[in-house]
């Protein structure tokens, strides 16, 4: 077999035999993963640990298990050298280590002489193994697990930033050891994959909360490693656990920008990406709101309004009506009309293109977030030429949406998503950026397609049987009327299914 398929068995295998030899706690203990323990059969990995931290000082700890682990071995050197090793690392990772064994390493000796700038952390995905492991831990369990390093970090190393990142997906499943299947069948799973999936969906829910935005900061990098309908690309983590080099280098560039920052440094990522509209970036143009005291709200609103239905998109979704109000409310009975009792959340921004959605998914906006609905409409600002960005062409604004949609899916894997064709704007059916949205939105169809993804273009209800755009229902014809946003919501109100949620 290849070189690393290889290493991976070996460090697969790894991760049984140090999970069945695990030393655990007395029985009786409330909770399990945040009593120190040390992980038998990486006795001689954690000296060798102990004494590169007696004899230099780093300025970066990647802290984990196998995930982190592999990136020491060859397959992994260069994604290593390029983002780490040039910043002087060092790894802390542990195949099969749980949060438990992770405390142990850090108060006997890992830390000892240490200052670093930044510390990642990546843990909990061995805590919840129910097929290899004879203690399971719940989400809450998992978080207080991860909170308690934090704590011990924040103790030891004072002035080290911390980025916590989510615990990356896993599908993969395991069988009954030494049983037959018989006829041909399949074996029976040990474990279930599912249950160990959403309790790293909600361990990490329940870790973000950890995050101060100061000292200590958490990163969502999943969407890297997931296809549109939510699965696991095998490109990128082959044994849909482990990322493969390709996925770690994925991992990398996507954690490159927020580390970069803490770090001080300069960015490592070489690669150059044409299309910007891919690109996250935060407020780009100026409008009549501030654009980052409305991202502080949305932060705030996301844990007030508990939102079963979340709008996404740019001013027309911004001044349509909702959570958190804007000063301009264009259409506030179709949205009483539309949504009535229902909980929702506007992350309308003016002025937004797709980059600036990425951005803001990126740094907190849907974190948490669990809604019934999504609906997209965003595009029609990356059209334009402006002196801080650039037009994009339809294809990639197509690209760009459909990364929206997969940042959403990989957050809240049972959201129905609602993409929204771009709608028509300028007067005249000439208009030069007609052109553009009705490529885009012929793109669309093809671009979002998956189970639970619905396009929905309803540009031809705003037009007049000769294509000019009517006064009446988009005034700056841009911008929706009330008028306008009645037709918007009537289209949308078969889709959103069901009554209000309690």
């Amino acid at each position: 077999m290849p070189r690393y398929a290889r290493v991976r068995r070996l460090v697969l295998i790894a991760v049984l035999v140090s999970s069945a030899v695990l030393s655990l706690p007395a029985a009786g203990t409330e909770n399990s993963a945040v009593v120190p323990v040390q992980q038998k059969g990486m006795a001689r990995r954690h000296e060798q640990k102990v004494q590169a931290a007696r004899a230099e000082r780093y300025d970066l700890l990647l802290i984990g298990d196998s995930i982190t682990h592999n990136l020491d071995l060859p397959p992994f050197k260069g994604v290593w050298d390029q983002f780490y090793g040039s910043r002087h690392a060092l790894n802390l990772g542990y195949s099969g280590a749980r949060t438990e064994n992770i405390l142990w390493n850090l108060q006997n000796g890992e830390l000892e002489n240490q200052a670093p700038k930044v510390a990642v952390l990546l843990i909990g995905t061995n805590n919840c193994d129910d097929a290899n492991y004879p203690v399971v831990h719940t989400a809450e369990q998992i978080a207080e697990g991860t909170a308690a390093i934090v704590k011990l970090l924040r103790e030891k190393t004072p002035n080290t930033k911390i980025l916590l990142l989510r615990i990356f997906p896993r599908t993969n499943t395991y069988r009954v050891r030494g049983a037959s299947p018989g006829d041909g069948k399949t074996l029976p799973e040990r474990g279930d994959w599912r249950k160990r999936f959403q309790t790293n969906l909600q361990a990490s829910r329940l870790v973000a909360k950890l995050a101060d935005g100061k000292m200590v900061h958490f990163l969502d990098v999943n969407h890297v490693f997931l296809r549109l309908d939510g699965t696991i690309d095998p490109e990128l983590m082959g044994d849909l656990l482990h990322p493969s080099p390709r996925g770690a280098l994925a991992w990398a560039r996507a954690m490159e920008p927020v580390l970069c920052e803490l770090m001080g440094d300069k960015n490592r990522d070489t690669a150059t990406v044409e299309n910007t509209a891919l690109v996250p970036v935060p407020k780009l143009e100026n409008d009549s709101y501030d654009w980052y005291a409305r991202h502080a709200e949305e932060l705030k609103a996301r844990e007030q309004v508990n939102a079963e239905i979340v709008m996404i998109g740019d001013s027309i979704t911004h001044f349509w009506a909702g959570e958190p109000q804007a000063r301009i409310q264009n259409g506030p009975k179709a949205w009483a009309d539309l949504f009535g009792e229902r909980r929702v959340q506007n992350l309308g921004f003016g002025w937004d293109r797709t980059q600036n959605v990425l951005w803001r998914l990126d740094h907190g906006e849907f974190d948490g977030l669990s809604p019934r609905y999504v609906v997209i409409n965003i595009g029609t600002n990356n059209f334009s030429t402006t002196a801080h960005a650039k037009a994009n062409t339809p294809a990639q604004v197509a690209e760009a949406i459909r990364a929206i949609c997969i940042r959403i899916r990989s957050k809240s894997p049972t959201s129905k998503i609602i993409v929204m064709g771009v709608l028509p704007r300028g007067q005249k059916p000439d208009n030069p950026y007609r052109t553009k949205i009705r490529e885009l939105n012929s793109l669309l169809p093809d671009a979002i397609k998956a189970p639970g993804i619905t396009f929905l273009d309803i540009g031809a209800k705003f037009l007049a049987a000769d294509g000019e755009l009517p006064r009446a229902l988009m005034r700056d014809y841009c911008h929706p009327s009330e008028q306008g946003y009645a037709i918007w919501a009537e289209a949308l109100k078969p889709l959103l299914e069901g009554p209000a949620e309690k």
